[in-house]
Formats: C-alpha cells, sequence, structure tokens
C-alpha cells in the first residue's frame, strides 16, 4: 500500500516512515505543505497520514485543495493538537479519520488499512449526476 506521510519532525517522520514500511507500507515522506500539494497533484497514494501545522502550507489547507480537486484519497490528519474544536474543524475540512500524536506505529497501520478497506468514498458532499447536484 502506497502512502504518503506529511510531516515536518524529522525524528518523527523518520520513525513513521520506517515504523510504516516495517508493516509492509511503501511510504513517501515530505516535510512541508506546498510539496505535500505539489506531490497530491500527481502521486497516486492509497492514503495519506497528514501533520496539520506544517511549513509553507498547513495541512489542513492542503487537505481542503486535494479535496477541492475532488481527490478522495482517505486522509488521517496526525497532530498534536487534541481540542475537540481542533478535531471537528479536521473532520469537517474533509478528514476520513483525525490522531492525536503520540500514536503506537501498529495503530496507526491498523487504521490507515481500515481507511483504505472503506474505500475512497465521496472527496466532498456534493453529488453530481449528469446536470442534476445535490449538495449535502
Amino acid at each position: 500500500m502506497h502512502v504518503l506521510v506529511v510531516e515536518d519532525d524529522s525524528l518523527l517522520g523518520d520513525a513513521l516512515q520506517a515504523g510504516l514500511r516495517d508493516r509492509g507500507f511503501v511510504v513517501e515522506w515530505v516535510r512541508d505543505g506546498n510539496t505535500a500539494d505539489t506531490v497530491l497533484r500527481s502521486g497516486d497514494f492509497a492514503a495519506v497520514v497528514l501533520d496539520v501545522g506544517l511549513p509553507g502550507r498547513s495541512g489542513l489547507d492542503v487537505l481542503k485543495r486535494l479535496r477541492s480537486r475532488g481527490q478522495a484519497v482517505p486522509v488521517l490528519l496526525l497532530t498534536a493538537r487534541d481540542a475537540i474544536e481542533d478535531r471537528v474543524t479536521g473532520l469537517d475540512a474533509g478528514a476520513d479519520d483525525y490522531v492525536v500524536k503520540p500514536v503506537a506505529i501498529a495503530e496507526l497501520g491498523a487504521r490507515l488499512r481500515a481507511l483504505v478497506r472503506r474505500g475512497h468514498g465521496l472527496a466532498s458532499e456534493r453529488l453530481v449526476a449528469g446536470e442534476l447536484a445535490l449538495d449535502g
């Protein structure tokens, strides 16, 4: 399973990359929001692990841009922000899961597998069939 990890902390990013690879994932790791946005435009990923506090462009901005392009790749927000408001904001912005750091690699792997098992779902609340559009 090809996964994009977007994490600016070198120690954590390295640990996530190594831990997920040990569990059979193919991992690409980038360290800032601008690079993540660029890579997501052209990359084909089964899932994304996305930090919220990133240099260049916030994780939430990356997520909103991803969803505005209609990309339905599952996104797991992995962040130190643990307030209920932050969780609600992240999920409402289009995240499929929200996990507060620190997280056990085994749990992260299981959550990624579960997201991919559920399929890619809808990239937005808007359903379009021909000229008919329904907003959620």
